[in-house]
């Protein structure tokens, strides 16, 4: 009778763990830390307070929000199997035991991608071509931009007086009970928008106010147009890492990939609802874990994205920082040395099998080696946790490293090593990363907060430290258009006059800065470049006031009434981006249906190969540099017209006005312009020669019907030759 009392106890305990463990399968790992963090979260927001968590949850059919409701689940979005709701974080462990769920996840904020040292510009060409585009501007389509930092009162968003601002959606301002947002609140009003003023961190931000600039803006009384800048703009300010002080304690779990997974969807479901395409621009990114935290995430943006629905996200700025590290198969051992002057650090092993990861400490000042701390998979708990600590003298620093199969490739094992001390990590003395193992291939992975580097004065053995593997998510995800950033201008002079040279990076080429893939799930990316480095747009004037002594980066101003809007220049993946959201706005002016694999179409055809010798596509610059007008040309089947240059004339523009052709040359010519008429169909519709004594020559029209067509401009000198398209009222 004991025995067999011994025999159920055991039995019981065993269905436990099982049990327990199988729960922590289905947390993602940064929610599984926000689980495990709640009681000390719940201090900092105060006695009785209930903390919730924004995630996405992967159900069965059949799961009503009665259901959900049991378990303090609100729904707020759903496609297909993946479901958004709030859920109290100390809940999400007796969610997860439902059988119909399948998975739970979330992960932390974003960031900007705005590479923080280049700050170069001029007007680039792409902004310039815009003008003479006259048949493509964006109208039509809608622009949707989530970001941080807006003005909305720039005049750069203005035309004919009028807000072109159609909605926005501040996940930072006072929530106001609207049942559709766990966050924050909707201005879709003119007048709801003009009296905000900006966004809630628009005073310490200006991001949003540049990279919209940039995809969208009209240019007030300045050159620096955005590209589409006809389109509708639709708005999200979400939070970032640096808008905590915005967020009460309370709610800190409310903002997550999760939520930024909603303003995807708000943007879109506002273009649906106006009849029209959309396409996203984000400028923002985080360094991804393997895919435990992200799968969803990756799926709910797959399901966004469609037919005229294009997502285009930014690749990242970690490529100074040496981020990756690899162990092939058949090398018994590994690693790089730690390169952290945080307390804390984080670093992420994925494997094929079974390895052993340690860390090798040695003394900071002799490089003399002090101890192994090995961190077994076998001495983890049923939740896949190991929490280790070494000393070195009197400083300490705790280890947790989690453990946790990959969710996509079977037989790949995740480590994820956490390192806190209560001094900064390069103070313990030099720290190396090291996979053991010779029966399987390791990589190990950083980021440019905590890279790694080699040590050969310490230990050469471990100098597996490399460059790549860094793209920052959503942009690593399959369906995202994903840009990296191009570099061209090596100087600009600021508004007090004064000029600054800075220039990363080769003329032409990708800028220094840009991350290449693959991606750390094996993705080639990025999947198109664009000119990022050194580009001119405008900034907040909220911003500027409480920033007054602000003005390095400032290049010009335009008043309004009595309050004064600058522009500025930045450079990053962040400004290509919009770069790229901008042009894609303009080919679905084109062809509204447009879908993510049309557009890599259309890339793969049409851009610009910067360096000969690679073969396309590649991890650095994917398809190449965007070329916006021969992506038209491709579009509209006019490729096919030999008789018309796949380029654009730099030195005349060409507009329709009054049923003439009017020609503006930068200067007068001194020879001949033939000037010819082609249909989209590609039938020679009118022809002329003309001898201009002016810069300005007007060319009548015959009687044509409505639509595209393109005006091939041939001469002699530099800059008249090349085609542009026109649209025939």
């Amino acid at each position: 009778m004991k025995r067999n009392a011994v025999l159920l106890l055991w039995l019981m305990a065993t269905t436990m763990v099982c049990a327990q463990a199988h729960i922590c399968n289905k947390v993602s790992p940064w929610l599984r830390k926000a689980v495990d963090n709640r009681h000390q979260q719940a201090r900092r927001a105060g006695e009785g307070c209930e903390l919730l968590a924004t995630v996405f949850v992967q159900l069965r059919d059949g799961v009503t929000d009665d259901e959900l409701a049991a378990y303090g689940a609100r729904r707020y979005a759903q496609l297909d199997d993946i479901v958004i709701v709030t859920v109290p974080v100390e809940r999400v462990d007796e969610l997860a035991q439902l059988a119909d769920v399948l998975r739970i996840e979330a992960n932390g904020s974003a960031h900007t991608t705005m590479d923080t040292v280049p700050k170069v510009v001029n007007l680039l060409p792409v902004y310039e071509q815009t003008a003479s585009y006259g048949a493509f501007t964006g109208n039509g389509v809608v622009m949707g931009i989530m970001d941080v930092g807006f003005d909305l009162t720039h005049p750069n968003f203005q035309a004919d007086g009028k807000t072109r601002i159609a909605a926005f959606w501040d996940q930072l301002a006072a929530y106001d009970g609207d049942s559709r947002f766990p966050v924050g609140r909707e201005f879709a009003m003119q007048e709801a928008i003009a009296a905000q003023g900006c966004a809630t961190d628009g005073q310490t931000q200006q991001h949003g106010t540049h990279t919209a600039g940039i995809a969208a803006g009209g240019g007030a009384d300045t050159n620096y147009r955005g590209v589409a800048y006809e389109s509708d703009l639709c708005l999200v300010a979400n939070a970032v890492t640096d808008d905590t002080i915005y967020i009460d304690k309370a709610d800190y779990y409310k903002y997550t990939s999760a939520t930024d997974a909603l303003g995807f969807k708000y943007l879109f479901d506002y273009a649906e609802q106006q009849g029209k395409p959309c396409v996203v621009s984000f400028s923002e990114g985080y360094t991804p874990y393997v895919d435990r935290d992200d799968s969803l995430y990756s799926a709910f943006i797959g399901k966004l994205t469609g037919p005229g629905r294009i997502f285009v996200s930014s690749a990242g700025n970690e490529s100074r920082a040496r981020t990756y590290g690899h162990k092939p198969k058949g090398v018994e051992q590994a690693g790089a040395f730690l390169s952290v002057y945080k307390k804390t650090a984080r670093y992420q092993v994925k494997s094929d099998g079974d390895v052993t990861v340690s860390l090798y400490i040695y003394n900071k000042e002799s490089g003399q080696f002090l101890q192994t701390l090995e961190l077994p998979r076998q001495e983890a708990d049923e939740e896949g946790k190991l929490e280790k600590t070494f000393a070195v003298g009197s400083k300490t620093c705790k280890v947790t490293t989690y453990f946790y199969p990959s969710a996509f490739r079977k037989g790949e094992q995740i480590y994820e090593v956490e390192l806190e001390s209560d001094t900064e990590l390069g103070n313990l003395g030099r720290i190396a990363l090291v996979v053991a193992g010779s029966d399987y291939e390791a990589e190990i992975f950083g980021s440019s907060s905590y890279p790694l580097v080699e040590r050969p004065e310490v230990d050469s053995r471990w100098n597996a430290a490399g460059y790549g593997h860094n793209i920052l998510a959503p942009g690593c995800f399959e369906t995202a258009i994903c840009v990296g950033a191009t570099t061209h201008r090596q100087g600009y002079t600021d508004a007090d006059g004064q000029y600054h040279s800075s220039f990363p990076g080769t003329p032409g080429l990708l800028g220094d800065y840009s991350s290449v893939g693959p991606t750390r799930t094996g993705l080639d990316k990025p999947d198109v470049s664009a000119p990022g480095t050194n580009v001119i747009a405008s900034y907040s004037s909220y911003y500027l006031e409480s920033h007054p002594d602000y003005r390095s980066d400032y290049v010009a101003y335009s008043a309004v009434g009595d309050r004064s809007y600058p522009w500025g220049v930045n450079s990053g993946t962040s400004m290509a981006t919009p770069v790229v959201a901008g042009i894609v706005a303009l080919w679905l002016q084109a062809n509204p249906t447009l879908t993510p694999a049309d557009i890599r179409g259309i890339m793969q055809r049409t851009c610009r190969h910067p360096e000969a010798d690679l073969d396309y596509p590649n991890n650095r610059y994917g398809y190449g540099e965007i070329d916006a007008y021969r992506g038209l040309l491709d579009i509209l089947n006019l490729t096919g017209i030999r008789e018309i240059s796949l380029q654009q004339p730099r030195g005349v523009m060409v507009t329709v006005r009054g049923g003439n052709l009017v020609l503006r040359f930068a200067d007068v010519p001194r020879q001949p312009v033939t000037v010819s008429v082609y249909s989209a169909g590609g039938s020679l519709v009118a022809c002329s020669q003309l001898s201009p004594a002016a810069c300005e020559v007007t060319v009548p029209l015959p009687v044509l019907p409505s639509g595209i067509y393109a005006v091939q401009t041939t001469g002699a000198e530099r800059g008249v030759t090349g085609s542009q398209l026109v649209r025939v009222p």
